[in-house]
């Protein structure tokens, strides 16, 4: 399937150079689902019940995901577990996204491997693949301050604070507290625990302010 630009890395390209300032928490759950917007599918329910345990952040932290951007607007917060890649069932997400009260709002499957991408995800009503490309994720304190972000990466060698540092991509007095490089995927998201008017396989959702 053809790569499209309106994804969740799209959001986080935009923030590519820029260093993000954690979010307050604040906000409330939003309307019912519209009828048409893929909430009530059996994608989306199957993917809620597989995911019930990291309804809470918390508990997501707990299991190994590491969060990955500060808030973006329409979209949330990213937490990722680099051990879930290819993942072999929809209970293993990749990608858990929260809003700023640290709810559980959508999930997102990665593949470095096209081949492994299981059954559920290869239905006839799954749609919105689209294509990540090799970049870098760390996370860095400036003055007590934590900041989350993310940039190309076309090395092979490992992100340091000193090689950081030297590619300008974080401050000599920061402090360098998590950095993983993200190699190209095929990837989806899916807002199962969220309507999304403008879709269930879409980046953008109006319910996230």
């Amino acid at each position: 399937m053809a790569a499209t630009a309106n994804k969740p890395f799209a959001s986080v390209t935009r923030l590519f150079a820029l260093l993000f300032v954690l979010a307050l928490w604040c906000r409330s759950l939003p309307a019912i689902a519209d009828s048409d917007d893929g909430y009530d599918s059996n994608i989306a329910q199957a993917v809620r019940a597989a995911t019930e345990r990291y309804r809470l952040v918390v508990w997501a932290q707990s299991d190994g995901y590491v969060q990955t951007t500060d808030y973006i607007a329409s979209f949330g917060t990213m937490y990722t577990n680099h051990q879930r890649f290819d993942p072999k069932g929809l209970d293993a997400p990749t990608v858990l996204v929260y809003d700023m009260a640290g709810r559980l709002v959508a999930c997102g499957y990665q593949f470095l491997d096209p081949a492994a991408i299981f059954s559920a995800l290869k239905a006839t009503d799954v749609h919105g693949w689209y294509d990540i490309p090799k970049h870098v994720h760390y996370n860095i304190v400036v003055d007590g301050t934590t900041y989350y972000a993310q940039q190309p990466w076309d090395s092979d060698e490992q992100p340091t604070a000193a090689n950081l540092i030297q590619k300008k991509l974080m401050p000599a007095d920061a402090t360098l507290k998590f950095a993983f490089v993200h190699p190209a995927a095929r990837a989806i998201i899916i807002w199962a625990w969220m309507p999304n008017a403008n879709g269930l396989f879409e980046n953008d959702n109006p319910a996230m302010p």
